[in-house]
Order: structure tokens, then sequence, then C-alpha cells
């Protein structure tokens, strides 16, 4: 009996290592991203234009956060303010310049004059 408790113990602990394992590769998260009705200019590599945006308890606000990534399938137009919903997805070797994030839109839920 005290056999099978030490393989039982053994089995739920190989159990948590591989879940724990699988937890790494973390699945994409999804949010929701408020982009405001104008960019603003923004320097990293070299300068060029980033979306202004809000996200989670920001949305609503008059806190607008420069945002120096690109969004996957999201054509911008100026003069709208618009609510994303957005997959998030770590890139697995990001470049030096790069993020190691990868937006990608799922969905456009909102499109109002800014």
């Amino acid at each position: 009996m005290h056999h099978d408790m030490r393989n039982s113990l053994f089995s739920i602990g190989l159990l948590v290592a591989f879940s724990a394992c699988k937890k790494e590769e973390a699945a994409p998260a999804e949010t929701l991203l408020r982009v405001n009705s104008y960019k603003q200019t923004c320097q990293a590599e070299g300068v060029f234009s980033c979306y202004l945006t809000q996200e989670r308890d920001q949305v609503g606000s008059n806190n607008w956060q420069l945002f120096y990534n690109n969004i996957e399938g999201f054509t911008y137009q100026e003069g709208f303010i618009y609510t994303l919903k957005v997959k998030i997805e770590k890139v697995a070797n990001p470049p030096a310049d790069g993020s190691s994030l990868k937006y990608t839109l799922l969905e456009v839920v909102s499109k109002e004059k800014g």
C-alpha cells in the first residue's frame, strides 16, 4: 500500500510538471483596444507615427498611450475612434528592433467619428 501511494504521488507530480510546461506556451490572449482618431509622432528605431490607444481600465478615460506595434488586418482611417477586439501572441524569436508581441485584429467592435 505504501508503494502504491508513492507511485500515485509521483504520477500527480509528473502531471503537475507537464501542465506547468504547457502553460508557458501561453495561449493567445484577447483584449479590447481603443484606438484614437489621430496618430502621434513617436520614436523607436527611427521616427514614425504611432497609434494612441487605451486598454482595460484606461478605456473611456483621457489617458492615451503610444502604441508602437502594428495591428495585423487593421486598416486605420484617421478621424475615427475604434474599439477593436485583438488577439495578442508572443513572438517566439522577435527581431532586436521588433516587439515580442504580435497583435491581430479579430473584430472591429465600433468605429465612431472622432
